[in-house]
């Protein structure tokens, strides 16, 4: 058989499968092509002259099964950060997960301009001993570009057995220069939330993680009751990871009716709808929420769920935006598509993702430098300003360059916005 046929038959086979996963999801997709009867088939032909120009002008010898895996690789890639095409130890690595790859680094990220983004860092990690901060670019793992990779990639790459090393090139904030850093993986343990009782009976509830903490939560309301509390402050900054029941579950125990979230798959169709249970709500207490680009995951459905049934305010920033689910279709040669199938979104309807959860008092804060993209990132497709996290620009905007600040300041601006909303609330009867 032909070199030529060969590679038709690779790459072609390959594509087709995955349409039919897929469905013809991308069709109008035409790499800036107008074509007049869009879907699956004529997209097909598109693929067939890049294979044809593959056979009949590239300098050597293809590897096929590179270009295979590249070309699924890129229609992946194509679509969201969380969709990815696996080959078949990839596949295993995944499946023996469960889709999580221990946390050995304490690094939530996302991903802005193909560059895995910092979402948060959580206390007394590797990362948060080493330095690194939320809203930081990670360039490189151990010399591996993250553009040219998809998140479970990293986060692969970030897990490993305790007290081996991974070395990290990122970007911070107002900076030009990059930093390396090497992180000595360590088991990471969520941190519990915290309360303080502030001036006129405001119970203050910080939670830096709710990954599996609902019942931790719950003991920290009532406690706060117990103290005397006539108002809560739920302070979900640096909140990032995604647990939906966790979610479900704390948003309830301030709602005793309502809708918390609903999953909408393909074609806006509702999947599930998760109502508020009564016997789980714990308090009606005046409610303040604050949130900002650092709250993620189950935070996100805290959040919405108390603006959009009108249980208190949310004051601060808007959040990240993360809130999809995948799932697993497996290939005749091992390998499997990891496709997002469906997306959470608040009572209102309204995507965490790509959107996040709008605050009801937004906070400007001034302590944030405008973020340097990574200078080769300007070849890459820019996203939407709905797929940019709150403080950093777009880059189809041409924002002036702002210098890092010299010192961090020492107010609050968020939490002083919230006390202040908190205290213009009357108590509950």
């Amino acid at each position: 058989m032909s070199i030529r046929t060969k590679l038709t038959l690779v790459i072609v086979s390959g594509l087709i499968a995955f349409y039919a996963i897929v469905g013809g999801m991308m069709s109008g997709w035409s790499f800036g092509r107008v074509i007049a009867n869009p879907g699956p088939y004529p997209q097909l032909k598109i693929f067939e002259e890049v294979v044809r120009h593959i056979v009949n002008d590239y300098v050597e010898k293809p590897d096929l099964n590179k270009v295979r895996v590249g070309a699924l690789r890129g229609l992946a890639d194509g679509l969201d950060p969380y969709s990815a095409y696996l080959v078949p130890q990839q596949l295993k690595e995944y499946q023996a997960n469960r889709g999580h790859y221990p946390d050995m680094t304490g690094l939530v990220l996302g991903s802005v301009q193909r560059y895995a983004y910092v979402i948060s860092v959580l206390p007394n990690s590797p990362a948060a001993q080493a330095g690194l901060q939320a809203r930081d670019f990670i360039e490189y793992i151990d010399g591996h570009a993250t553009p040219d990779m998809d998140l479970i990639d990293a986060y692969a790459m970030l897990s490993g057995q305790a007290g081996t090393s991974v070395e990290l090139t990122y970007l911070r904030r107002g900076s030009r220069v990059s930093e390396k850093v090497k992180l000595t993986r360590a088991q990471v343990s969520q941190p519990k939330p915290e309360l303080q009782l502030m001036d006129q009976q405001i119970g203050y509830i910080k939670i830096p993680s709710l990954q599996g903490q609902a019942e931790t939560v719950q003991t920290v309301i009532k406690d706060a009751i117990k103290r005397g509390a006539g108002k809560i402050i739920l302070d979900l900054r640096g909140s990032a990871g995604e647990d939906l029941q966790t979610g479900i579950t704390v948003a309830n125990y301030f709602l005793k009716t309502g809708t918390i979230v609903k999953v909408i798959g393909r074609k806006e169709k509702l999947l599930n709808s998760y109502e508020a249970k009564p016997e789980l709500a714990i308090t009606d207490l005046p409610l303040v929420v604050i949130t900002d680009a650092t709250t993620a995951g189950a935070a996100e459905i805290v959040a919405a769920a108390i603006l959009d049934n009108k249980r208190g305010d949310v004051v601060g920033e808007r959040t990240f935006g993360v809130g999809t689910q995948q799932q697993i279709f497996p290939l005749d040669d091992g390998s499997a598509m990891l496709l997002t199938t469906s997306r959470y979104a608040a009572p209102s309807g309204r995507f965490f993702f790509p959107d996040g959860v709008l605050p009801s008092v937004e906070v400007k804060r001034q302590d944030l430098a405008a973020a340097s993209i990574p200078d080769d990132a300007d070849n890459e497709p820019s996203p939407s300003p709905a797929t940019t996290p709150a403080g950093v620009p777009n880059k189809n905007s041409t924002p002036t360059p702002t210098p890092a600040p010299t010192s961090k300041p020492t107010e609050d601006t968020l939490l002083k916005k919230a006390i202040e909303v908190a205290k213009s609330k009357k108590k509950s009867a």
